[in-house]
Formats: C-alpha cells, structure tokens, sequence
C-alpha cells in the first residue's frame, strides 16, 4: 500500500509516488463486481487504505471505459452543494447556458463509457448516495467507484469492505517503508518472526505500519517491537486483542504524536487548518507564530516529513498535505494546543487567502499570470476553507464577497462559473447594503450570465450593479456595468447601444482603466461582429492586442485572438484568420481556459476540413463539442459561421464514411487541452 501521489490536472488519475502491496483480492472483486454492478463502493475504516486500493483498481479497468477514468476527490470539500459543480470541474465541463451544474453533467455524460471515481464521501454521504443515484439512472454507461467509511445505501450498489492486509502483506509494507528510512532494510528469516508480532500489534493497518516504520530510525527492530508491546499492554491489560482497529489507529498516531516534539506537535495541530495540500510559504505565514516562530516552521515541517505525519507532493515536492485522518487528530489537538481553539489560527489562514486573491488581481496584467491561475487552482480548497470562514464569520461578509469577486478571472479559465457564481450568490445574501464590494459582486454575477447566455439575469445584474455602485461610488465598477449594460441593449436592437459602449470605453481610457478597456473591447468586437461590422471588431481586436502587446497577460489577450481569427474568417482572410486562431490557443493555454481554447478548435476545424485533412477536423470537433455546447458560444451568435460549422463536419463525416468519423470524433472527445495544444502545434494529423 502507501499513501503518495503527485500533482494532476482535471480528473486523471495521479501517479503513484510510493509501492503498492498486496490488495489482489480486493482488486479482483472490484473488477468482478462491475461486471453485474455499476456502483461500487470500497467501505473501511480511516488509514486502511481504501482510496490507494481504489486508484489501482480504477487503473487497471481503463479498457472496459473508452471515455476515461475522472477522479473527484472530496475529502477537502465541505459543501454538498458544490459536489455538482466539483463533478463539472474534474470532467473539465465548462457552463452550459441555461443548465444547473448537475443537469450539464448528466447530459454530458449520457453516451459515453466511463468510469467516476468518487473518493472520500463519508463526510458527504448524503449528497454523494444522491449524485450517484442520479449517474446510475440517467446515464446508462457510467459506473462509479466510490470510497466511503460507510456504504452510500443507493439500490444496486455493491460493497467491497477494504480489510487491514493480509499478514504477509503487511510485512513487506512495513519492510519496504522501513527501507527508505533505513537503506538496505529488508525482510528475512532472522527477523520475521519480531515483523509479524509487530504487524499484529497494529491490526496489519498501513497507515499505523508506516508510522511505526519510521520509528526506525530512533530505535533498532527489536526495541520498536518492545517498546510497541509494551504500550499495548498497558492499554489491554495484556489482552492482546482486545482494541478494535480504531482504537489501534489512534494509539499508533497517539504514540507518533508523543514522539514528535513540542514545536512539531503544534505545527501538526495548526497544520490542520488546511483543507487540501499546502506550500511552504503558506505554512509559514499561517502557522509561525507565538511559541512557534514562522523563521522556524520549516524545520518543523521537515521533521513531520520525516515522522511520514507530512506527505510531500509532486515531482518537485514544493506542496504538503497531511492524510485525512491526521488532520481530524490535529484539528481534535488544535483546541488543546491554542488558548483560543484556534479563532487566530483560522483569520490568519483565511487573510492568507484573501492576499492570495490580492496578489492575482493585481498580477493579471504581467508575465506572472499563468503561475497565478496554477497557484489558485492548487488552493481550491482552501479557497472553499477561506469562503465559508468569511461568510460564518460576523464582520467578514464583505472580505467574502470581495474575495469570490475578484476572482473572476479563475473561475471562467476553470469552467467553474457555477462555483463561483454559488460563492458570489451567497455574499450577495450576506452584503445587502450598498458598498463596493456588493457592486463588485453584482457585477461579476451578471458577467457570468452573459459567458453563458443568460441575458435576462445579465440584464437584471447589470442594472443592479450600475445603481450599487453610484451609490457606493465605485466608478470602476459603474462603467463596467454601463458598459454591459449597453452593448447588451445593442444586442437587443437597441440602435444606440453600440454607441453609448463606444462612449464609456472613452472613459475608461480617460481614467487609465486598462481593465476595462481591453475586457469591453474584447466583448464589444464580438458584438460588432454579431450585428455586422465585421470592420469594427477587428478595429477593436486590433486596439486590444496593442494594448495587451508586452504587459505578459494571456487569459484577455488569446480571446482577443480568438475573436480576431473567427472574424477574419468570417471575411474570407482565412489563413490570416487561422493564424489568430493558434495564437489565440496557445495564449489561452497558457492559463488552461478550456472555453475559449475549445472555441480555436471549432475553427481550426473548419480549416482542416477546408484543406482535405478531414481525420483532422474530426478529432478537432470531438475536442471542441465536447468541451462546450454551441449554444452561447461566438460561433452560436454568428449564422455565417453557424454555416462554416455545418458545412465542415458535413465535408468531414462525407470523406470519412460515419464510423470513422464517429472514431475521430471520439478520440478527440477524450483528449486533454494539453494534449490538443501539441498536436496543433505540431500541425499533425492524428493526436498523440
């Protein structure tokens, strides 16, 4: 068994940074059980290894499911209603207009084979047993495979209990865990008989075997076999069976806590702050202070490293986590440990998220934004930590809102409109008074409803944010939504609308709001576009790239692109217009907004099509509709590339016959934007 794994994108599963021991029969009943069942739930207790057992599971069945494997893992998340909108994320499923998060997945899921892996739901049990009810009915070839300390209780699931290993397993565990901390370690003849009374001793449960096996280095094989009898006899009473698996987890973390010292005891209870993985840096501002200065966090954190109470992630090993069941037994220390249970400890962490949030609004326009986007998705759950701290929180409400607000740009690079959208909604209900950061609030709630075509709520929140803010006097925040506000009365036959925009963007150019300029100038080329003035929105495109030219921002400057090569097709400059369109992807990339990157494929398409490379264009398309829906997209409000469309997957569905179409199509369906970024760039026929 062992309990590492390295960093990932969207729902793949990680890599396996420690060995895997035993579980034969475990994984064997899984793969049987999907034969006749299509949910199956791995049920044990906390640190007997259900998630490791899982994953190899899951790895082993990617035959059976054509369209992937997708892991959610939910140990970090708090909020069942976010479960929907987390599913969304890790199929890596933008928002599809006019859709809840949980009937996008549905629909998106209903055809194809694959496999969800729902990992840690017995803090969430309810809401998972319904998701993965409604998976089962609505989706005829999806099978889920769920982790959980206690079954999901949903008709046709099937339990497989995750038992402590076998004794020789555990064994070999132990031997091979000892051997990265003592070289040369092994299991033999002449100290077999001390590792199997010590396997025993714990019940043969990984997580407490790895923990004892870092014993190893303080004490000999001899002494740590004593020392281990002796503290469960004078629990027992010298029966030696007579603590559940539970109470023998605990005293094996119990007697791991009492070995470390002072200064990491408390770093490992501050430490239990964190909902998901965490940086050095974080560590140290969060947890330094008092008895336990920030100057010294680190050699702390190395020494629960070395203990195996820290796991360090990724190849480079730059983030930290602590398994679930050490964090509940840190947060159960934190109240011993802090005078004030930790109300300071959680400000501190919630003002290091609000910073964060700080540093990537004012780094968007630089050569650090696509670190940023990376470093916000890393603290998703923190971030979820940080929000649901601020709106339980009297007085925080407002630094909530503010937070969700000004982190618009994550949520649309992510696909994640609905969470976010959901954080917004839930300060707005907290903030009903006039201030900054509800006109900030209304505002990015009605952006959100224009990216995903829902123009009565645009319309609403525009309005509203536009009234907010004069009456909070945040100009910034008036003429964005003035802005809107006009071109979507130009989108609705309102003949001066296009005007009035033109005229707020003179504004914002007065005030130096570069924000502004190149948000709206984006948004108004598209408008032009719609309405015919094909001559202005390239007019436009072109003054936002120029201003964009050099500052190091991606995410506005590769729609910018993105928006010029669907208009330079639309007027025939077809090469120069495909051009854009790879410009515009590999900007975009660069900060994985999938949306506008599924928009380049569309066309990338239409020129595949166009050149007689029609395998090409299949895979494009599958990529494309796969990642969004026409509907709301550029391509949906412009009827002449509405016909480009049409007439480029019948060119390619004709030249291909429908199965191999219907093959390339599927290929691209489950390709990664990574993966389609480079077969682009190397202009190839076929991915991979």
């Amino acid at each position: 068994m062992g309990f590492g794994f390295g960093q990932r994108r969207g729902g793949q599963l990680p890599a396996e940074l420690t060995s895997f021991v035993g579980r034969a029969d475990e994984l064997a009943q899984v793969r049987a059980a999907f034969t006749y069942a299509r949910l199956v739930t791995l049920v044990g207790p906390g640190g007997v290894g259900k998630s490791r057992t899982a994953l190899r599971a899951a790895a082993g069945l990617g035959e059976r499911f054509p369209d992937g494997i997708w892991l959610a893992e939910l140990s970090a998340l708090r909020d069942p209603e976010l479960i929907p909108a987390t599913l969304a994320t890790v199929l890596e499923l933008p928002e599809q207009p006019g859709m809840a998060p949980l009937d996008a997945v549905v629909a998106h899921l209903q055809g194809r084979r694959l496999l969800i892996v729902l990992d840690t739901c017995e803090h969430l049990v309810d809401a998972c047993a319904m998701l993965s009810d409604i998976l089962l009915r609505e989706a005829a070839d999806v099978c889920v495979l769920a982790t959980s300390r206690q079954p999901l209780d949903v008709p046709g699931e099937h339990c497989c209990p995750v038992a402590p290993l076998a004794p020789d397993d555990a064994v070999e565990l132990f031997a091979q865990r000892a051997a990265g901390v003592v070289p040369g370690f092994t299991a033999h003849d002449g100290n077999r008989g001390q590792l199997l009374a010590l396997a025993h001793r714990l019940d043969c449960i990984p997580l407490a075997l790895e923990l004892a096996a870092v014993r190893l280095r303080a004490v000999s094989m001899e002494e740590l076999v004593a020392r281990l009898d002796d503290r469960f006899q004078v629990l027992t009473g010298e029966r030696r069976t007579a603590l559940s698996r539970h109470q023998t987890l605990r005293t094996a973390i119990d007697w791991s806590h009492e070995l470390c010292t002072p200064a990491e005891r408390l770093l490992w209870a501050r430490l239990s702050v964190f909902a998901g993985s965490f940086e050095l840096g974080a560590a140290e501002q969060v947890c330094g202070g008092g008895e336990l200065p920030a100057g010294e966090v680190l050699g702390q954190l190395i020494g629960l490293v070395d203990k195996s109470v820290v796991q360090r992630l990724g190849e480079s090993g730059s983030r930290y986590r602590l398994l679930d069941t050490l964090r509940e037994y840190g947060a159960e220390r934190l109240g011993v440990v802090e005078a004030d249970g930790g109300v300071a400890l959680r400000a501190r962490h919630f003002a290091y998220y609000r910073d964060l949030g700080r540093r990537f609004e004012e780094g968007f326009f630089g050569a650090g934004q696509p670190e940023l986007h990376r470093t916000v998705r890393a603290e998703s759950a923190d971030l979820r930590a940080a929000f649901e701290y601020a709106y339980e929180t009297e007085g925080r409400a407002r630094d909530g809102l503010h937070l969700a607000a000004r982190l618009w740009p994550h949520w649309r690079a992510s696909g994640a409109l609905s969470e976010g959208g959901y954080w917004v909604e839930k300060g707005l209900g907290l903030v009903p008074d006039d201030c900054s950061e509800r006109a900030w609030g209304l505002l990015v709630r009605g952006a959100f409803a224009v990216w995903t075509a829902d123009l009565a709520t645009a319309v609403e929140h525009m309005d509203l944010a536009r009234e907010c803010a004069a009456r909070a006097g945040d100009e910034d925040v008036e003429q964005f939504a003035d802005a809107y506000a006009s071109g979507l009365a130009g989108l609705c036959g309102d003949e001066t609308g296009l005007d009035r925009l033109a005229e707020v963007r003179r504004r914002m150019a007065e005030r130096d709001n570069l924000l502004g300029l190149v948000v709206m100038g984006s948004e108004a080329a598209l408008l032009r576009a719609v309405l015919g003035d094909t001559e202005g929105a390239l007019e436009l495109c072109a003054e936002g790239l120029g201003l964009l030219e050099g500052t190091g921002e991606r995410q506005i400057y590769g729609s910018t692109l993105t928006t010029q090569g669907l208009v330079l097709w639309l007027v025939g400059e077809r090469e120069a217009g495909v051009a854009a369109l790879c410009r515009g992807l590999e900007a975009v990339s660069e900060v994985d907004e999938i949306l506008v990157a599924a928009v380049c494929c569309h066309g990338l398409a239409w020129a595949s099509a166009r050149d007689g490379r029609h395998t090409r264009a299949a895979w494009l398309f599958g990529y494309a509709e796969n990642a969004r829906r026409l509907s709301g997209d550029p391509i949906g409000m412009l009827p002449s590339l509405l016909e480009q469309q049409e007439a480029a997957r019948k060119s390619a569905r004709d030249a291909l016959g429908d199965k191999q179409f219907e093959r390339w199509h599927a290929v691209g369906a489950r390709l990664s934007g990574r993966q389609v970024l480079e077969a682009v760039r190397a202009d190839a026929d076929t991915p991979g």
